[in-house]
């Protein structure tokens, strides 16, 4: 995964499916229970905010990016130097409890579009409608 291509999708230089190629091999399997995850990071700091996750949250609703792509991306993003984002502000803390939440799934909040539109709603106006039901896996 290359950040470069993330953080240009959130401020429209790269396109849904451009990000959506990024994404395919963002993980290597290295054993029968692990992963890693390869990522170029960018070089200065990118200022994260809830309006690019959404972003990110349309793509996937409308079938540009998958919706398992969103682990590799709160996983990177929260590994990275320098996507960074005010924690401390109402904005900023949807953004981490999203990125949080995609980064692992397996506890979490399956990864599905149902969840994707969920994400959004909680990113946009701080409501949490996730229920028993989202919880646990990354099938779609």
């Amino acid at each position: 995964m290359n950040a470069v291509v993330v953080r240009d999708f959130f401020i429209g230089r790269a396109t849904a499916p451009q990000l959506a190629e990024d994404l395919r091999d963002a993980f290597e399997h290295v054993s029968s229970q692990g992963r890693r995850l390869h990522m170029q990071d960018l070089d200065k700091d990118f200022e994260l905010r809830s309006e690019h996750l959404v972003r990110l949250c349309d793509a996937v609703l409308a079938g540009l990016v998958p919706p398992e792509g969103l682990e590799a991306i709160g996983f990177g993003l929260i590994a990275s130097d320098f996507f960074t984002w005010d924690g401390d502000s109402p904005d900023g803390s949807r953004v981490a409890e999203t990125l949080y939440d995609w980064s692992s799934p397996e506890i979490n909040y399956a990864l599905t579009k149902d969840t994707a539109r969920k994400f959004k709603e909680r990113l946009l106006t701080g409501e949490d409608t996730f229920t028993q039901a989202d919880a646990g896996s990354t099938s779609a």
